[in-house]
């Protein structure tokens, strides 16, 4: 069984759906795309924490663009059991100023 070989099962959640649509047609745009994306590469970003049962919290960012602001999305991704599947569950105006020590 190849994890990199199986295409991923990514779904938006309500509340990160919510979220997408009061940011407006730009940012839906652009998750859609990250959303695709996700489903053949499932670990963009960086990694923040693993929890129980192999889930991993992953954070990534949409750079900015003529009609939506730069924006940081989390997403938990559980490769196992199969099929992998990974979940948007937060997407944020990212204000540029993550760039700690």
């Amino acid at each position: 069984m190849s994890d990199s070989s199986e295409a991923v099962i990514v779904e938006v959640t309500h509340a990160a759906r919510k979220r997408v649509e009061q940011l407006g047609p730009g940012a839906a745009a652009a998750v859609e795309e990250l959303r695709a994306e996700l489903e053949q590469t499932p670990t963009l970003g960086r990694r923040v924490r693993v929890l129980g049962d192999h889930a991993e919290v992953w954070v990534t960012r949409i750079e900015a663009r003529a009609d939506v602001p730069a924006l940081s999305v989390t997403y938990v991704h559980l490769p196992h059991p199969a099929p992998p599947t990974a979940a948007i569950v937060s997407v944020v105006p990212d204000d540029g100023n993550t760039e700690g020590p």
